[in-house]
């Protein structure tokens, strides 16, 4: 199954796709993963997913995203069983053309297929999560700004793509001076202007993390009326903790 999804002239669209979301089947039972990782699946699927966004540039063809989803999927589920650093040669997917085509099938949902958005933003989390070599492939090929444009589209886009930025903020001070400054302040601020309480929890979660790591922030975000923006949050059961020690941190770090 996996050498018929390898990409190539031999590749069948409609064999792939249906092996693909057999393949995303297999995964989600959980059987072996572990197995599947070392007879190349992560390896395959870095390929296709490199292969589908070479494709989305060549053409106008709107069924890609038949065989997209279940590559993303596959690929999500794999590295939250095994973190990314740990595969080490089984896997050809430490490479900054993986972020890129990954960037690359952000833009053609947003364009075309919206609703897999969150598909796409997860396999980013779940690359960025336990992996710095992923995050600075995100912070060299300048995608912050790309990823920050996300985020007024839906609540749960918003979540995860603050996710994202907590996975990189959390890799320490060498991480957080390529996120701040930048476009990141009044973004943080606008979702501190929201009324979900999930959204705000993650946009609190960063901001801590940030002055943490790079003390700045902190004075830039009381100088652009940050505070203000935390009163609004102060009574709400699910977030008083978190304001009250966000609050702290700014004012006496």
């Amino acid at each position: 199954m996996l050498r018929l999804m390898l990409p190539g002239p031999k590749l069948s669209p409609g064999v792939a796709v249906e092996f693909a979301w057999c393949l995303h089947y297999i995964i989600c039972s959980q059987v072996n993963n572990a197995l599947l990782i070392t007879h190349g699946a992560l390896s395959t699927l870095g390929l296709l997913l490199l292969d589908l966004a070479g494709a989305v540039q060549r053409t106008e063809d709107a069924g890609l995203e038949l065989l997209i989803c279940p590559v993303i999927r596959c690929l999500s589920n794999l590295l939250t069983d095994v973190p990314v650093e740990a595969v080490g040669g089984q896997m050809e997917l430490i490479d900054e053309r993986v972020m890129a085509a990954l960037f690359i099938l952000l833009q053609f949902f947003l364009q075309k297929q919206p609703s897999l958005l969150p598909e796409g933003l997860w396999l980013l989390n779940n690359l960025t999560a336990n992996s710095p070599t992923f995050c600075t492939s995100l912070l060299s090929l300048d995608l912050i700004e790309p990823l920050l444009q996300l985020v007024p589209l839906s609540n749960v886009v918003s979540v995860l793509v603050l996710t994202v930025l907590c996975n990189v903020a959390e890799k320490g001070p060498a991480y957080c001076q390529h996120l701040w400054p930048g476009p990141l302040l009044p973004c943080l601020l606008n979702t501190l202007a929201l009324s979900d309480t999930e959204v705000v929890g993650q946009s609190l979660e960063l901001l801590q993390l940030l002055f943490l790591y790079q003390p700045e922030a902190a004075q830039d975000f009381l100088q652009q009326s940050g505070l203000q923006a935390l009163e609004r949050h102060q009574e709400e059961a699910q977030l008083q903790d978190r304001v009250h020690a966000l609050w702290q941190t700014a004012l006496h770090g």
